[in-house]
């Protein structure tokens, strides 16, 4: 009866300290699933505070992500360094995805960094880092084929107490413009020619092309105006609902596609 008893007192801790073990690897900053980067039409826009992980509340930030891609834009096939800087707590840990504010096709490839790893689309700490703050670097090849990429990411920061209660969840997105001057001639967009650029109110286009449909984005990548079939044929883009700000204008006919950026101001 005694060995039977003690078999049965080993069996139980060795049961907790599965338990615990699973615990610690499913919190504190572990590494996420796919799908938690915020990306809007990824997941329904899902982050790493959905009730399936974290279960709390996210928060907007700002110069999380960081990049060598200069003010005139990326250039499809070139690698560029990315960064991701956190501070502020005990542990930390990210996801971060290059897609767009209508698409959740992944554009571009990952080449993780050191504490890094990719799957698919998505790339992400391979494991928590901890301290007073905590920077991730690695990189991300340009597509040949998108106007522009949006970086969806969320972002942890933890407490390192082995569970997922009081850990906060922070989402950016940063988006970046393709450079379409002397780029390869198999690119399927180009520059746009727009004026008066700032605009307060219309917005005009100067092309020959017949244009099929359009959109309007925010610098962050969000979808703020269809453009109508009646402006496209007249080539005039009524933007006084704008608020003011740094705008993408996204226009397609049947094999291109034309995008500029402009600035409406009062």
């Amino acid at each position: 009866m005694k060995k039977i008893l003690l078999i049965s007192s080993l069996l139980t801790i060795s049961s907790l300290a599965i338990l615990s073990t699973m615990t610690a690897t499913d919190a504190s900053s572990s590494l996420p699933n796919d799908g938690n980067a915020g990306a809007p039409m990824d997941n329904a826009g899902q982050n790493c505070g959905n009730s399936t992980c974290h279960n709390v509340a996210s928060t907007a930030t700002t110069n999380v992500i960081s990049s060598d891609i200069p003010g005139s834009g990326y250039i499809g096939g070139t690698t560029y360094n990315f960064t991701v800087t956190m501070s502020g707590a005990a542990a930390y840990g990210f996801e971060l995805t290059p897609q767009t504010a209508t698409s959740s096709t992944g554009l571009g490839t990952w080449i993780a960094g050191t504490g890094s790893s990719v799957s698919t689309k998505y790339i992400k700490q391979s494991a928590k880092k901890t301290g007073t703050s905590a920077v991730w670097t690695f990189q991300w090849i340009a597509p040949t084929n998108a106007p522009s990429v949006t970086f969806y990411g969320a972002f942890n920061y933890a407490n390192n107490n082995a569970t997922k209660t009081g850990d906060i969840i922070k989402t950016s997105s940063v988006t970046y413009l393709a450079n379409t001057t002397g780029v390869n001639a198999t690119n399927k967009f180009s520059l746009l020619s727009v004026f008066p650029n700032p605009t307060t109110d219309i917005l005009h286009i100067t092309s020959d092309e017949l244009f099929k449909q359009g959109n309007i984005y925010s610098l962050d990548g969000r979808l703020v105006k269809t453009i109508s079939e009646q402006e496209l044929l007249s080539k005039s883009i009524l933007v006084s609902n704008l608020n003011n700000g740094i705008y993408f204008i996204h226009i397609v006919n049947d094999n291109k596609t034309f995008v500029s950026k402009f600035t409406k101001n009062d």
